[in-house]
């Protein structure tokens, strides 16, 4: 059974006390897997993911009041509301209004709303949230794309939709989160049956379809990664890190060239007015980050500033490790991931499912060993995924929890999910059944529904 719905089916759904409008709008926003680049995005480097048909579905209505008033078919979700004014305060943390805040927000700024129109917003949906299947970016475009009609705004007219995945890149920092672009240009520009490759700084896409003879199967690890508490601050720490370690290789490139030499992220080095290799980029953050852990007073020393400025200028909050921040490791994911990412997109050109199964193991090790944003459960799942016919399997997402995705041969999609199923799900995790595991059916870019 699919889980795109017609607005038929969400109208069904609609409690009858809360439109009191025969006005009513619907929109579908797709979650997405990303097959391979993962911490990529937020250093300037490409991604390369898919929109599936799990889906975030809404029905709204304009109100004759500035109030936004929220319901959810979820009942985990209260129902909330706030003001839509110049200023809106965020929620606490993990509420799941800050995610329609960020979109109404970022919106407001970029049309210089000056009277603030409320709104009744109603969601359904069939993608699992916590899993990095970017549940929260879709709850934000859900958002910015009925605030869009509300404010008589239409997109392609008055918006692009790049600009507007852009724009709630930006605005989903409101959250707390200091991602990149991926999910959100993703989601608003993939397209059926292809892969989007996604490059940065500016965001540019290209389709590439996808094999025919080999389906992505998406198992959920049933470790939940909140973004929120611990795992919001492990996820921050790696664009900080990122950040830090490409002042280190700034600062090191600034000594040995050009004093003006400005490097704002890591993807720079590749990208802008140096144009390194790989080899080369490598080369130089080895020498700019000597050894494989740096302490705060090290690092402090090679920037020739105070140990405080560094906390100020990119550390914040993180806690220094008792060995060292693992700044090369960081950098040798970062660039190896990007160079899997293009050779990922060349498999998929030349129908070599092979190679990209083996850029898919690559990634995943290295995200266990290099970035550290693996779990046991994800490194188990990929194991079991890859004995019973996968020829490729990693984690997706963030890390810390959430799912895999594994690259099977159609003819072993059962013989696949059964061993999986009774593998994973019930020998190792004690369950009587698999929870969330799917073929990643491709959909649609997020659209309005007529």
């Amino acid at each position: 059974m699919s889980d795109t719905l017609t607005s038929t089916m969400i109208k069904n759904k609609l409690p009858e006390h809360f439109f009191n409008s025969e006005n009513i709008g619907f929109c579908r926003v797709p979650g997405r897997v990303n097959l391979i680049g993962e911490h990529t995005d937020y250093n300037g480097f490409s991604v390369l993911p898919v929109t599936i048909k799990k889906e975030v579905h809404c029905a709204f209505s304009q109100r004759n009041d500035n109030e936004i008033h929220l319901l959810n078919e979820d009942p985990r979700f209260q129902p909330l509301s706030f003001l839509n004014q110049a200023e809106i305060s965020p929620s606490p943390t993990g509420s799941w209004d800050n995610y329609i805040k960020a979109g109404v927000i970022a919106l407001n700024k970029k049309f210089k709303v000056r009277t603030f129109p409320g709104f009744n917003l109603f969601i359904k949906s069939t993608l699992p949230i916590a899993t990095g299947l970017s549940s929260s970016s879709a709850l934000v475009i859900t958002a910015s794309l009925a605030y869009l009609k509300i404010l008589g705004k239409e997109l392609g007219r008055d918006i692009s939709r790049l600009e507007l995945a852009e724009l709630m890149a930006e605005g989903e920092h409101f959250v707390g989160t200091k991602g990149g672009g991926m999910d959100q240009t993703v989601i608003l520009n993939g397209k059926e049956g292809h892969a989007c490759k996604i490059d940065f700084f500016p965001i540019r896409t290209a389709l590439i379809p996808l094999f025919e003879d080999y389906v992505f199967i998406v198992c959920d690890s049933t470790i939940r990664a909140q973004k929120t508490g611990t795992c919001l601050h492990r996820y921050n720490a790696g664009p900080r890190m990122c950040s830090l370690a490409c002042a280190l290789i700034e600062k090191h490139l600034r000594n040995e060239f050009d004093n003006d030499l400005n490097i704002k992220r890591l993807g720079d080095l590749w990208s802008g007015d140096l144009c390194l290799t790989f080899n080369e980029i490598l080369d130089f953050a080895e020498q700019a980050i000597p050894k494989e852990y740096l302490t705060l007073k090290e690092i402090a020393y090679l920037l020739e500033i105070s140990p405080q400025e560094v906390r100020k200028l990119w550390l914040g909050e993180i806690e220094e490790p008792e060995k060292g921040f693992p700044l090369k490791a960081r950098i040798q994911h970062v660039i190896t991931e990007h160079k899997r990412v293009e050779l990922s997109r060349d498999a998929l050109l030349a129908n070599d499912a092979y190679t990209f199964g083996k850029l898919m193991n690559e990634s995943h090790f290295s995200c266990a060993e290099n970035y550290e944003i693996s779990i046991p459960e994800l490194d188990i799942l990929t194991q079991t995924a890859r004995k019973y016919g996968a020829i490729g399997s990693r984690l997706t997402g963030a890390g810390f929890g959430g799912c895999t995705v594994s690259l099977v041969p159609r003819e072993k999609v059962d013989y696949f999910m059964e061993n999986v199923e009774k593998q994973y799900y019930q020998k190792y995790l004690g369950l009587p059944s698999a929870q969330g595991m799917f073929i990643a059916e491709t959909s649609p870019s997020a659209s309005y529904i007529n």
